[in-house]
C-alpha cells in the first residue's frame, strides 16, 4: 500500500486480509486507479478518521468483487447502510458496490444527491426507489445496470448526468418528471428495451447521443425527442 500526502495511491494484494481492506485513518483521497493492481476485496472498511479533500468520484471502479462497504461509527464524514456508502448525514449517496447482493434498493428519504457512478455496473439490481428529495443524478450513476427494470424518477429532480442510465438494457419505460432541465450526453444510450419515454416541457438541454441505440422506442416517444435533438444539433454546429 502506498499513501502520499493523504492520497491512497496504490493498494496491493498483500493489503487484502481474508477479502477485507481497511482504509487507514490518514487517507483523505482515493483516486480512481488506486485498486488497479488489486481488484479482489469483497469488503472495504473506512476507519474512524478517513476523510476526503478532493471530489469523490468512483474510487472503487476496479473492485469488481466488492460486496459491501462498512464505516467505523466514529467517522465524522462517512457512514454506511446495508453495505452502501453515504456521507454522514445521508444526503449524498456515494457508492453501491458492484457485487451488492440486493435486487431492490430503497434509497433513504434524506438523500438529495446520487453521486457520479454511484450504482455503476450493479448488475443484480432490478428495481430502485428514489426519494422525492433527490435533485441530482450524477454522471454514470446507473451506467451498466443491465438488470434494472423499474425506476421512478422523483418529482423534484433537476438534472440527469452524462451516461446516467447508459446500457440499462432491461429498462422498458421512463417518465422524466416536470422540472428536469438537463439530460446529459448519452444519458440513455444503449437502452435497447426502452419502448417509451415521457419528457416534460421543462427540458432545456439534451446532450449528444442521449438516446442512441434505443431501438425499441415507439413513434410517440421519438416525436417528443426529435424537436429537442434538432435544437441541440444547431447548438453543436
Amino acid at each position: 500500500m502506498r499513501i502520499q500526502d493523504g492520497c491512497l495511491e496504490r493498494v496491493e494484494n498483500a493489503d487484502i486480509i481474508d477479502g477485507v481492506f481497511v482504509i487507514p485513518d490518514r487517507v483523505q483521497e482515493i483516486p480512481d486507479w488506486a485498486f488497479q493492481k488489486c481488484r479482489s476485496p469483497r469488503k472495504i472498511v473506512f476507519s474512524a478518521r478517513v476523510s476526503y479533500s478532493a471530489g469523490f468520484y468512483w474510487p472503487f471502479a476496479h473492485c469488481r468483487q466488492l460486496e459491501r462497504i462498512e464505516v467505523d461509527e466514529r467517522n465524522p464524514v462517512f457512514c454506511a447502510e446495508d453495505g452502501i456508502l453515504f456521507d454522514r448525514d445521508k444526503t449524498n449517496l456515494f457508492c453501491c458496490p458492484m457485487k451488492w447482493s440486493g435486487s431492490r434498493c430503497r434509497i433513504p428519504d434524506t438523500v438529495t444527491l446520487i453521486d457520479h457512478c454511484a450504482f455503476q455496473s450493479c448488475s443484480a439490481l432490478t428495481e430502485i426507489m428514489i426519494p422525492p428529495a433527490v435533485r441530482f443524478i450524477g454522471d454514470w450513476a446507473f451506467d451498466g445496470c443491465a438488470g434494472l427494470r423499474q425506476i421512478q424518477l422523483p418529482v423534484g429532480l433537476d438534472r440527469l448526468g452524462d451516461c446516467a442510465f447508459r446500457n440499462c438494457t432491461s429498462l422498458s419505460e421512463v417518465v422524466v418528471p416536470e422540472g428536469v432541465k438537463f439530460i446529459g450526453m448519452e444519458a440513455f444510450k444503449g437502452c435497447g428495451s426502452l419502448e417509451r419515454i415521457s419528457l416534460p416541457n421543462t427540458v432545456q438541454w439534451m446532450g449528444q447521443d442521449a438516446f442512441v441505440g434505443c431501438t425499441s422506442l415507439g413513434q410517440d416517444s421519438r416525436s417528443a425527442i426529435e424537436p429537442i435533438q434538432a435544437k441541440m444539433e444547431e447548438f453543436y454546429v
